[in-house]
């Protein structure tokens, strides 16, 4: 891979000059050439490279101040009535999550660099041609995904040639006047990178060895980025548009994605909601999976969900302090399809008095659904519902989940403004002391199932394997095989319905798996849907919550329509029912704003512009 053969050390150096916080040294120490004489202590510096910071997608997992998570950027996330630089219009360089996003992905590369560098020098006789292979193999895989990650985030990157020494102050100079790199070219080093590795990884490995990266992991994570810039390609309108590289980009993506199929490696979980818990471990859905731990952290935070990680994503009858602030938005909860298979807008079996009736069962597996129990206590918002029972106490409590009027004082001031609260994952395990270890999935089969029909519906190559992959993870949602007749089942139809399945059917199964974003950004849909608003329920007030109520506008006293990507539009006039019902009843939580000329791509971080006169900012920052 002679674009990409390393980002050596000094670039790391140079980001640490201009005050970025970069950890260079993982917790093992194994940074050295001392350290790379041995298999262990290769292996090592590999497990270095899976700690969580490296994939940051959680509010801890950024910096000591939190941050976000990558969720916060969609349509699928409301907090309360707060939005972030990047959903209001303020996002710049100076941006903590774009710094460190930007920081660690070197840092992640740097590594991945020393590792190869030192391997190579120590030769395969050293440790025997396996060990050497899958070493090799792993470096090169993390070192791709960090690329991959980079060219998505920030287009063009700085790609430095191994020949650059960064102990000379010549080296030094030299690497100041880098300059970034055309993103298709370096693109197409990363697609050719996970091509290569396959040979050197193995299909699995056994149970006493870890998990790192396997041959499903090198051709599945090929499909995302080979699918992330086809859909550029195509749906771009601002000169990234290429029709024939769309179509060989979509190519690449279907052939990588069957191949991860063929391996005959992966299943899916025979149970949705049972996939997302902490106590399942080693689910043969998980391609690309890093385990989390606090028994073996060494106290570092990053391993493991803590804090407003965990508790901000609980309801207020949980228990924790700070809760209720990451929600499933009105958005998320309109796209999940009824039993029928149609969107609400169609379907004649859809109530939106009773939003959870008849509907696909991962919107209950994702939302908590109204009236059901949720960490041993009934969740009900409606305004009317003032106790509810809990069974850790064993009696009727208030009902603090409900902004009602009816409970006097502040205890439920703070939940949930729309009246949702986060299902997916959330078990009795996430309450006190709120340290929970759910695995990080980073790439799982019926992502790789969902991205084959997409390919193949954008080559419109439609045919019955196509149907059979998205039935594969719809008929799983329904706790039925493929086969079975309870379930919804997708036939072969026409390209652009196709599209709106498998776009729909994404959203449906990958819902908080931090996922979403990269959808938006790719399909170029984001300027349309990440400029709505946030809508919510009526504030804590008699007369708003009376009027609500007594005109029948609970739960929603309107069917949005549905759009050709699946989702709500609230713009236009409701498809069913009050026709005012979004501007008349319906809280405006906030709006979010998503600038189409720039915000594609993130800025690059000011510290980095600061010291490297070469490299341009992208386009609007």
């Amino acid at each position: 891979m002679k674009a990409i053969a390393s980002i050596s050390g000094i670039f790391c150096c140079i980001m640490a000059i201009s005050c970025s916080n970069l950890d260079l040294s993982p917790l093992d120490e194994a940074s050295t050439g001392n350290w790379f004489r041995t298999e262990e202590q290769f292996d090592m510096n590999l497990n270095a490279l899976l700690q969580h910071q490296y994939w940051p997608q959680e509010r801890n997992e950024w910096t000591s101040s939190n941050q976000c998570e990558l969720d916060a950027l969609t349509d699928d996330f409301t907090n309360r009535s707060t939005l972030i630089s990047f959903t209001n219009g303020n996002l710049n360089g100076t941006n903590a999550v774009v710094r460190q996003m930007w920081d660690v992905t070197y840092n992640g590369i740097n590594r991945c660099n020393r590792i190869i560098t030192e391997l190579k020098e120590l030769g395969e006789e050293a440790i025997g041609k396996d060990a050497y292979n899958r070493i090799m193999g792993n470096a090169r895989f993390y070192r791709a995904c960090f690329y991959s990650r980079l060219l998505m985030h920030f287009g063009d990157v700085v790609v430095v040639d191994e020949d650059i020494d960064v102990e000379t102050e010549e080296g030094r100079n030299a690497a100041y006047l880098l300059e970034r790199q055309d993103r298709w070219k370096v693109l197409e080093d990363v697609l050719d990178e996970f091509d290569a590795v396959v040979s050197l990884l193995p299909v699995s490995y056994s149970g006493s060895e870890v998990a790192r990266a396997t041959q499903g992991a090198a051709y599945g994570m090929k499909a995302r980025t080979a699918l992330y810039f086809a859909s550029i390609r195509k749906w771009d309108t601002s000169g990234l548009a290429n029709a024939a590289e769309a179509e060989r980009l979509f190519g690449e993506a279907a052939t990588a994605a069957k191949n991860c199929m063929d391996l005959n490696a992966y299943t899916l979980h025979p149970d949705f909601e049972e996939l997302f818990l902490q106590s399942t471990k080693n689910s043969p859905e998980g391609i690309f999976v890093i385990p989390r731990s606090k028994i073996l952290s060494g106290d570092n935070k990053y391993q493991y969900l803590g804090g407003q990680s965990c508790t901000a994503k609980l309801s207020r009858l949980s228990g924790a302090s700070t809760c209720t602030t990451v929600c499933p938005s009105w958005d998320l909860l309109c796209c999940f399809l009824c039993t029928d298979g149609l969107p609400i807008d169609e379907s004649p079996l859809y109530d939106p008095h009773e939003p959870f009736a008849n509907r696909d069962p991962r919107l209950a597996y994702t939302i908590v659904e109204f009236g059901t129990k949720h960490l041993g206590v009934e969740y009900n918002p409606h305004f009317e519902k003032t106790t509810v029972y809990s069974d850790r106490e064993g009696k009727e409590v208030t009902n603090n989940d409900s902004r009602s009027y009816l409970i006097e004082g502040t205890s439920n001031n703070y939940a949930s403004y729309n009246g949702l609260v986060l299902h997916k994952g959330i078990d009795e395990d996430w309450l006190s002391p709120f340290e929970v270890e759910p695995d990080k999935k980073i790439l799982r089969y019926a992502d790789v199932l969902l991205m084959y029909a997409e390919a193949k519906i954008e080559l419109d190559d439609i045919d019955q394997s196509v149907c059979d992959a998205i039935n594969d993870v719809r008929a799983r949602a329904y706790g039925v095989d493929r086969s079975s007749d309870e379930y919804p089942e997708v036939t072969i139809s026409d390209q652009a319905t196709m599209r709106t399945i498998v776009r729909t059917e994404r959203r449906m199964e990958l819902a908080f798996e931090n996922l979403r974003y990269l959808d938006l950004y790719r399909w170029r849909i984001a300027g349309k849907v990440m400029n709505f608003s946030n809508y919510g329920l009526p504030r804590k007030d008699e007369t708003l919550q009376r009027t609500y109520l007594d005109n029948n506008m609970w739960f929603m006293g309107a069917v949005p329509q549905i759009d050709e990507n699946g989702c709500p539009d609230f713009s236009v006039a409701p498809a069913k029912g009050e026709p005012t019902f979004f501007t008349n009843y319906a809280v405006v939580l906030s709006t979010r704003v998503f600038d189409e000329s720039k915000h594609y791509l993130w800025p690059i971080p000011t510290t980095t512009l600061d010291v490297m006169p070469n490299i341009e900012p992208n386009p609007g920052y």
